[in-house]
């Protein structure tokens, strides 16, 4: 695919069954560790399955991407079926996006290359960490999330090559942000008890701050450009309803993290497309309109609210705690961490897996987890590799978006910057079995991807194409042919 050819790859073509067979084995062995022994006898089926998968999932690959995103979100319920379903859920799209980018060369990508050079750290600094066993699984999983960000971008480019890698993924979070918000809107209506969590509105989810975290990050940045762009009063008004119901349940998750994050992304939103003299007036005017709540109603106000939840102390003050305790665990082991995924909580034992409790320790801060569990080492690692290419794709869109016509990848750059932020105050970074963590990789790859001219875009990625286009790999989308935005409308070059 000329889209993403590169004289600088990682992947030749010749190598793409190993690299099949390479993450068939380590997908059963962290799936199988996860939750054993409830796993071993499903281990031949999945086995005999994996045979004829590939021929038949390949042509349903919206099917095992949205199943994908909903096992991760039932996984926050510890099942043990709901945790086999996610790791047979992500064998599933490996599997698939491997098959679908074979005989092709992908370009070299930044968040494939920082995250493979983890997991590789991780693996082979595990047997010094305070739980070898899970340390190890991790270490698997991160290099599974390294594959995943290196093959699923060019894998949705080939198979919808007139819609793109970008508009799909939007496409299927919106849809995505459509059932959850509506179905927890319905949940709380039929059980309002349930849907609160000592007052914090949580519909669902397990914890409040989940559903901070995904509408924050995720939902609102998308939303609110899709209800800016769209040109159809009935739809645009439809997608304004569903972004006030976001917003309302995002501010009853009484979610600070959450909550800022969203205005994290939407302020990179709004001020993307403008010169820096109106950024600066805008970003004045807000600092001024805070400042003067805060000063008028000194004793009773909206920030006062939002910091101490109608307490004395600050409700923050316990991550504090947690980062002290955390930087106190690093200073233990400065160079090369506890190992990653775990923490010396004092109860070592032997057979302990992903399914066990006390292997690890409330963190909320993803890099300071990196810091405690990776050391200095892999740290470095992480900011060299990841962090610092991250900041500064970011930075290069956002300088440049009053003068780049196409502002889509703005929606990118805010759910980004938005997800950096927030692992400010969760630890979920590296966490691959976490559906902020999975999303927030996949936004970056597109991003990074995005930032090389790696993507092609509604209108003229047909033409990149080449002789793909008569590949039967090539289906139609589920989510094309209903309208003109951008949330549900075919990409121009599908309309003839």
């Amino acid at each position: 695919m000329n889209g993403v050819a590169s004289r600088s790859t990682v992947l030749e073509a010749g190598h793409g069954r190993a690299l099949v067979v390479a993450l068939l084995v380590v997908s059963f062995v962290a799936g199988a560790a996860s939750v054993a022994p409830a796993a071993q006898s499903a281990l031949p089926w999945l086995i005999g399955l994996s045979l004829f998968l590939p021929f038949v999932v390949r042509r349903f690959y919206d099917v095992v991407f949205g199943a994908y995103l909903v096992s991760l979100i039932l996984a926050q319920f510890q099942s043990t079926a709901f945790v086999v379903m996610r790791w047979v859920a992500l064998f599933v799209l490996l599997l698939s996006s491997v098959y679908v980018v074979r005989g092709q060369r992908l370009a070299r990508n930044a968040a494939a290359i920082g995250l493979g050079m983890l997991g590789l750290y991780a693996a082979m600094t595990s047997a010094l960490s305070y739980y070898p066993t899970v340390s190890l699984l991790k270490s698997f999983s991160l290099l599974l999330l390294a594959g995943l960000a290196l093959c699923v971008v060019p894998a949705v480019q080939s198979l919808h090559p007139g819609l793109g890698a970008q508009e799909y993924t939007r496409r299927m979070y919106m849809w995505l942000a459509l059932a959850v918000v509506l179905s927890n809107a319905v949940f709380y209506v039929a059980m309002p008890s349930l849907s609160l969590n000592n007052g914090r509105f949580r519909g669902w989810f397990v914890n409040p701050n989940g559903i901070g975290a995904l509408y924050g990050v995720f939902f609102l940045p998308l939303l609110e450009a899709e209800a800016l762009k769209c040109r159809r009063a009935g739809l645009r008004l439809g997608l304004l309803l569903l972004l006030l119901l976001t917003v309302l349940e995002l501010a009853a998750s009484q979610s600070r993290a959450g909550i800022l994050s969203g205005v994290v992304a939407t302020l990179v939103l709004l001020l993307g497309g403008r010169r820096w003299q109106a950024r600066i007036l805008l970003v004045a005017m807000l600092v001024a309109a805070v400042f003067t709540i805060y000063l008028t109603v000194p004793q009773d106000n909206p920030i006062s609210q939002f910091l101490y939840r109608g307490g004395t102390d600050l409700t923050g003050s316990g991550r504090l705690l947690t980062w002290g305790d955390m930087w106190n665990r690093f200073l233990a082991r400065p160079l090369l961490g506890a190992g990653l995924g775990v923490s010396d909580t004092g109860t070592q034992a032997d057979g302990i897996t992903f399914a066990s409790a006390g292997y690890t320790i409330e963190k909320n801060n993803s890099l300071l987890a990196a810091l405690e569990e990776l050391g200095m080492l892999g740290f470095s690692i992480l900011v060299l590799t990841l962090i610092v290419p991250i900041c500064r794709a970011c930075w290069r869109g956002w300088s440049q978006a009053p003068s780049r016509g196409d502002r889509s990848h703005l929606v990118l750059i805010a759910i980004v910057v938005a997800g950096l932020f927030n692992t400010m105050f969760e630890a979920w970074l590296l966490s691959p079995g976490s559906l902020f963590c999975i999303s927030f990789w996949i936004f970056v790859a597109l991003l990074l991807s995005d930032s090389r001219g790696g993507l092609a875009h509604p209108g003229h990625a047909s033409r990149q194409q080449g002789s793909r286009q008569g590949d039967a790999l090539v289906q139609p989308t589920a989510l094309q042919g209903w309208g003109e935005s951008a949330f549900i409308a075919p990409a121009a070059s599908q309309e003839g």
